[in-house]
This record gives structure tokens, sequence and C-alpha cells, in this order.
């Protein structure tokens, strides 16, 4: 007799005598290879017991408004055999059974643990990742990201360029790589200064240039052709650190991080140099703008007021706007008034936000934000050019008679151009009028000498579209990476208050079979039935796409257009791979990565030493230049900037280079010999040639998932991301000698609470790896899902 016990919320449940209660186990499943899976239960019922209704809240009874049972989310759940833990995970409440009007049962499934990473990052997007608090104190986080915002300016930007901005000890945390999103670039050491195709672009800058600088000083790369980028590895951080959770065990120590068993340890050289480029528009950083790509930003330091009330409940300390609720409560908060009467403040109040530029400035477009300075989150936000007064939300926490609630916002100001002597106000309306007071409409204004002459480089205002989780998606997609919590707590690495989830490549999960309880394989054989079993054929899919979203930059568009396929996508076709057989063909399988892809150039070949991004494609756009006396315009020739969806490359430094970029500022005063740069690269290192200039090996990885040219060696680079992460797994699954064997058998409660999906099963002589393994519970019948390995590939 099994006892199955169910706790959510520490609280456990009356279950039905007669139940069943089956939960599916699989981590990886041979026929949907591009997800992480993780355990669940088919929708089981549960009693509507007293006990039960207690827990539920009677979550049926719609007039319950206090302590009400939220079943919009699943909810904390251990589940137990015989006393013991089976599994750790998460309860959701489909529904409530009613019979003649009173509550007869529940209908519940369980999740486990790996599905709470779609509860903990919900919807946020990477630009959360900015300016978010950590603990009650409301101080910075260690990897808020906030803390890399920088002035702009040419100075600091060729300084990213030669080296980077530190962060946590990271002396390249963010970096300028070069990636134009408009202006071509090329190098000729030929062109005078008024050849007709002497475009802004070329990099070309001698060591001398005394006798001919305004050559050099209009053209080659400036401050506003380049975006930064991020290492990734400070966004898998900064989400460990905002959402409370750890990716990373292997890198507690500062020091000696030598595990690359985490994928996302800074010493695994497939990852340790990956970064994101902070664009999310196309063109320049200060051209083709969107809603949150203003670089003249300031946020309001101080308030004055602007009438004649004593605010109470709305006045201002230092930046901040401080919104008090209206309870009859003393309060001392170092402003006059100690006393707040809520029959003078009746609600609602409605409040307003007032630009009044100096009106030499009314058609520069500006943007003001909201920002609730407790979570970061902008509450409003308001576009438009000159005078506007628009209404705006501050919201105000539900009043409670015996709690005094404090509600505290900030202005962050920025404009499309600088623009100084700015008046920027928020108002406090109400509803009705205030006795004694002169006025309803209660003022707080930045006064007329407000700015935003200074750019910034605020990193919450680059970062591309796309959510946490999607991010996190496509990682696990590029490099076959599976996770799971550590819940044993027998574990070292299990951690109740933060949690570690660890992710792995899936060879490595595989690999990492014999550290388990099992020493990797557990003979099963006497626990099967043999009286009832199949065996399919291993073959999912007719064929396996790896695709990156589409990007029509010009050197993307031209390799499609020469070489007859997507640069960096691959196919992996039965059709291809069995020539001589006349084989089944299935269901095609695409794995979409939500990243872009681009195609790198190095310039005139081995004849430089530069490798550059080009965001940019569509129509070649040619102006002429002019040369009249006191013009130093040199003729444009460029692509139309792309929109593309977050990148992510390889940042490789280059030191000495034998061929120097000629690095100009906007103002086309200075021009700088550059003699260092970050590469933006498909693969992870440089490759040297050997004595006799021969490139003899490939980098060690690629982010491509194809064999493709790295364009720095420009020979062929082999470790892609289909040969390095997913061959291994997928050609197991296309072997011509695999099958999936379908067995059942009465697994005892010492093998479910201990086993691991990574185990290897064997029955009689033969090995297999587990694809799925489903439990009745209250029987102890199995359903597994094996599929047998080769002896190569039984892990010893």
């Amino acid at each position: 007799m099994r006892d199955i016990e169910i706790y959510v919320e520490g609280k456990r449940l009356d279950l039905f005598d007669n139940g069943t209660i089956e939960i599916k186990s699989s981590i990886q499943d041979a026929k949907d290879i591009s997800k992480v899976f993780t355990d669940y239960s088919q929708p089981f019922t549960i009693p509507a017991s007293d006990n039960n209704n207690q827990i539920f809240r009677h979550h049926y009874k719609t007039e319950i408004t206090d302590n009400v049972f939220d079943g919009r989310v699943r909810h904390e759940a251990k589940i137990f055999i015989n006393h013991l833990l089976f599994k750790r995970g998460k309860v959701f409440l489909n529904g409530t059974s009613m019979k003649n009007s009173k509550a007869s049962s529940y209908n519940i499934t369980f999740f486990g643990n790996t599905v709470s990473l779609k509860d903990t990052f919900k919807d946020d997007k990477i630009e959360s990742l900015s300016d978010y608090k950590k603990g009650i104190d409301g101080t910075a986080a260690e990897y808020n990201l906030n803390r890399l915002e920088f002035d702009w300016s040419n100075d600091s930007i060729r300084t990213r360029m030669l080296g980077g901005q530190s962060f946590n000890n990271d002396t390249s945390a963010l970096i300028v790589p070069l990636i134009t999103a408009e202006k071509r670039l090329f190098y000729n050491d030929s062109l005078d200064e008024t050849n007709s195709i002497n475009f802004d672009g070329n990099l070309h800058r001698p060591n001398d240039i005394s006798a001919n600088l305004t050559q050099y000083r209009t053209r080659g790369v400036n401050e506003e052709d380049l975006k930064p980028a991020i290492k990734v590895y400070h966004l898998i951080k900064a989400i460990e650190e905002k959402y409370n959770i750890n990716f990373i065990p292997s890198d507690a120590d500062e020091v000696n991080y030598t595990d690359t068993k985490d994928f996302f340890s800074r010493d695994n050289q497939a990852f340790t140099n990956l970064y994101l480029w902070m664009s999310n528009n196309s063109g320049n950083i200060t051209g083709n703008l969107a809603d949150d790509n203003y670089l003249y930003v300031n946020e309001v330091a101080s308030w004055t007021s602007g009438g004649n009330q004593d605010f109470n409940n709305y006045y201002a300390e230092g930046g901040e706007i401080v919104l008090v609720n209206w309870n009859e409560i003393e309060r001392d908060f170092g402003h006059t008034g100690g006393f707040v009467d809520s029959s003078l403040f009746p609600t609602p109040a409605r409040f307003y936000l007032k630009v009044i530029p100096d009106s030499s400035y009314e058609e520069i477009k500006w943007r003001a934000k909201i920002i609730d300075t407790k979570t970061s989150q902008v509450v409003s936000s308001i576009e438009g050019t000159g005078s506007v007064e628009a209404n705006i939300s501050m919201p105000l926490n539900p009043t409670d008679p015996s709690i005094t609630y404090i509600d505290r916002y900030k202005v962050e100001f920025a404009s499309q151009e600088p623009m100084v002597g700015t008046d920027v106000q928020i108002i406090k309306e109400n509803a009705s009028g205030l006795t004694g007071f002169s006025d309803v409409r209660e003022i707080l204004s930045s006064g007329d000498d407000f700015d935003t002459d200074i750019t910034k480089f605020k990193p919450a205002n680059h970062f591309p579209d796309i959510e946490i989780m999607e991010f996190m998606s496509g990682l696990f997609k590029m490099f076959n990476l599976t996770a799971y919590y550590v819940d044993d707590e027998a574990d070292p690495l299990y951690n109740d208050v933060t949690p570690v989830v660890k992710i792995v490549t899936l060879d490595s999960y595989y690999a990492d079979s014999v550290n388990n309880q099992s020493k990797g394989i557990i003979d099963i054989t006497k626990h099967i039935d043999v009286s009832n079993n199949s065996i399919d054929t291993s073959l999912p899919f007719s064929e396996i796409n790896f695709e990156f979203e589409e990007t029509d930059t010009i050197l993307m568009d031209n390799h499609k257009e020469v070489n007859g396929y997507v640069y960096g996508n691959s196919t992996m076709s039965l059709r291809d791979t069995y020539r001589n057989i006349d084989l089944f063909y299935g269901e095609k399988y695409d794995i979409e990565i939500p990243f872009s892809k681009l195609k790198y150039e190095r310039i005139n070949g081995l004849d430089t030493d530069i490798v550059w991004g080009y965001a940019a494609g569509g129509d070649f756009d040619s102006k002429e230049g002019d040369y009249e006396e006191g013009n130093t315009i040199p003729p444009k020739a460029n692509y139309k900037p792309k929109d593309i969806k977050p990148l992510l490359f390889y940042g490789i430094k280059e030191t000495n280079i034998s061929t120097p970029i000629n690095f100009s500022n906007v103002q086309n005063t200075e021009s700088i010999q550059v003699t260092s740069y970050w590469r933006p690269s498909n693969t992870n290192e440089t490759v040297v040639p050997d004595a006799d200039g021969v490139f003899q090996d490939s980098a060690a990885y690629s982010i491509n998932f194809d064999s493709e040219v790295d364009e720095w060696s420009l020979t062929e680079s082999f470790n892609s991301l289909f040969e390095v992460f997913y061959k291994s797994y997928i050609k197991s699954v296309f072997d011509a000698n695999k099958r999936v064997f379908k067995f059942k058998a009465y697994l005892p409660p010492s093998f479910l609470i201990n086993y691991k999906l990574n185990d290897q099963l064997k029955v009689q002589d033969v090995v297999y790896r587990i694809n799925s393994i489903t439990t009745n519970l209250n029987t102890g019948l199995s359903r597994l899902e094996l599929i047998n390995l080769n002896v190569e590939e039984i892990v010893e």
C-alpha cells in the first residue's frame, strides 16, 4: 500500500481513496527536441472536503473578496510517497465541480519546478534588468544594469571601442563593437580628398596627416555610427539577482572558477565573450530614434512649490514626488503640517504633467516618463513637442486605517536634441474645492532652468525588444541546453532560499549520470512487465531546420543570392543523410531562434585587420560631396538601415592592428588613429595561421548552425552549433539501429524517489536512455519510453 501525500503551500490536501494520480517526467523528448520539459500530471480530482475548502479558500464563492485563493497562478506544492519526498513543483487549480449548488471536488494539475521559470519571468522585458532595486532599503542591486550608464561622447565611445567599460570586476562588460547601422565602411589608402568615391566611410588614416587634416577628420567612423554591446554573462547575473535564482553555482568562487559544467559560467569558452548588441531601432544611435532611444536624458533633481498650498500628502523630497495615503494619522515627514484631515482631501485626485520649453526649443521632440522609484516601473509616459499639459497616472496605494502608505515617483525627461531652460511641472488637481485653499491645483515645478544638454547612454533605453523568457529560450535552443531545479535536499547545491537551477548542455547532462546515486545505470529488469511491451521505429522527423530570424542586410542577402541558402541556418535531412535508402518521411521540425544573424566582412580580405558588421540593406543611396571653399563634406554612399531582431555575437579584441582605423568626431574637428578595436565575430576566438601562413584549425566554437567561412580567417569553421551541441543527440535519434521501446513496469518507491532523468536504465542486457516515464502514484504502474543506446554511447 502506498501512502500518497500532496501539500500545497505547506498544507496537506485530502485525496480520494480510489483516485488516480499520474505524473509524467521528461527533460528532453526525441519528438520535440527544442523544448525543455518538466514533470507534470494529468488533471486529477480531489474532494471538496472542509480541509480542502480551507486550503483553496472556497474558490468557487465569488462573493468572497478577502483572502482569496488566486486561481490565476500556480502554487508551491510537494508530493510525498510513503512520507518520502517525490517531487517539488507547483499546483494549478483548474476548477471546481458543483452538485446541488455545493462544491463536490476540485480539479488540479501538478507541474514540476522548471515550469516556474515562466511564472517567475512573466512578460518582463530585458530592459527591466536596468534600475531595479534589491531589498526593502531601495538600494541599487549589484547587477542593476543601470550602473552601466555613462555620459555619451566621442571620448566615451572611443574608450569602449578600444577597451571596454568595467562592471563588477569585468573590464569588458560593455564594449563598442565595429558594427554600423547606416555608414558603409571600407578601406582605401589611395583616394584623394575630392575623389568621387571618397565616401565618408573610408577608414584609412596614415600616421602623418598634418598636410591634409581635412581629408581625414571628415570621414572614417565616429561616435554616432556605433552602438554599445553588453556581455550576456552580466544579463544572466542580473536575471539571477532580480529574480533570486542561481543559474551558475560554479561561479560562487570569484577567483577560482574552473567548473564549466554550468553553461553560463565565466570559464565556458562557448559563452564567456558572447555579447548582445544594444540596438532597438534602425539607423544611428542618434538618428532614427525609437520611442525610448533618446540620448539627451536628465532626471529632475529638485522640485519647488508652484502654488501657495501646504502640501501635506503631496510634496517633494529632493527629486522625488511623495504621495501619502489620506488617513487621519499623525505624520511627521520633515515638511510643514503634521495632521492630515481626510475630509480636506476628497478623492479622487487627478495628476497632470506640464512641459514648458524655452521658445528656442519648441520644435524639438521630447519624452517624459513618470517612474515609480520603489519598483523602477514606468507608470506614465508622454511624448510631444512644445508646451503640453497631459493627464498622467501616479497610483496611490489603497487606504488602510492602520498603515501609512507612501508612494514615491521621479521624472525622467529626454529630448531628441539638446534642450535648455525647460520647466517641467507635476500638478495635482482635486476633484472638488478645498476649504481654506485658494486653488485646487497644487503644482510642483522644476523651474525654467532644467536642461537636457548632456547626453547619457541609459541601458534601459537601448535594449532590443525581447522578453527575458524569450531571450533565455533562444539561448537554450542555440546551444541545446537543458535545465532542472536542484530540489534534492541531500545535494550540496540545494538552497531553499535562492533556488539553484542547473543549466547545462544536453550532452553534459547525460554524461553526468555517473555522478548520480545510481552511478549512471539502474537495472530494472525485475520490475518490467514482460507480458506486454512494444517497439517503435525512431524516425520522428524527415528533417530538422535550424533557423535564425530573417535578416535582410546587404551581406546576408548577398550570401543567399550567391549560395542559395541563408547564412548561419542549417537543415539536417534524412534524405541527404541516407541517400541510398527509400525511407518513409515524416514531418519537418523547425527550431526557430529569436535572434538575428549578421555575416561580417573582413575588409579587403586578408590585406587588413578590420572585420566589421553592417545592419543595413536594400537600396544603395549615393550623395555627392561638397568641396566649395570652406566646406569639407565628402560624398556619402550607404544602404538603408535595418531594424533587425536582437543580435548576439562573439566580441574579440584586436590590438596593434597593422591597418589603423580612422576615428573622427561628428563635429569634423578631430581625427585619431585607432589600432585596437572590438571585432564582431560568429566564432569565439582569433584563429592564427601556421608558419606558412595557412589556417589549419577552426575556432573552438561558432554560433552558426552549419559550417561557414570564418570571416576572420576566411577558411571554413567546422565547430558549428549543430556539430558541437546537437549532433550526438540527433544522430543518435536518427540512427538506423535506434528504436523507441515502450515498457510497463511496477516501479518501487525507492526507485521513483531516487532516479534521475539522465540515469540509464538496463533491461536484461540492453541499456536505454529515458525519453519519458509516466507513473500512477497510487498503483506504481509506470509506462516507460526508452531509447536504446549503442555501446559507445553508454556512460559508465
